[in-house]
């Protein structure tokens, strides 16, 4: 006796389950993106006009946060989520410059955002969302 199963409602509701689980990584990193918790050595004078301390949030003129592309499949069960602006890595791991003696501490927002999910918890209701 042989049985096929076909399988592709399973994996097309599993695509969509991640893409959801994507999505929420992604609001939570804006959130602590935004969040006042990221300690800093000093004061600084914004772009934007403000002044800020040691605690404060990640964003400045926004265009780190506002560079999220959308989730992109790059396997069958892997998404990739990439903020393209220029200085997304040296924000997210941090810097040495060596011309000004100055260096900047990793604020991995993203990274962060994973720890603090419960990842089975989010993929399970992105599963009953399908």
């Amino acid at each position: 006796m042989r049985v096929t199963t076909d399988l592709r409602a399973l994996e097309a509701r599993a695509s969509r389950a991640l893409a959801g689980t994507a999505e929420q990584v992604a609001k939570r990193a804006t959130a602590l993106m935004n969040a006042r918790t990221w300690a800093w050595p000093g004061t600084t004078h914004r772009q934007n006009g403000t002044v800020v301390g040691r605690k404060r949030n990640i964003v400045d003129t926004g265009t780190l946060r506002d560079s999220l592309q959308p989730p992109r499949r790059v396997a069958q069960l892997s998404v990739q989520l990439t903020w393209n602006a220029e200085y997304a890595a040296a924000v997210f791991l941090g810097a040495v410059f060596r011309k000004r003696q100055y260096s900047l501490p990793a604020r991995n927002a993203p990274l962060q955002a994973v720890r603090s999910l419960n990842m089975p918890q989010v993929l399970a209701r992105a599963w009953r969302d399908a």
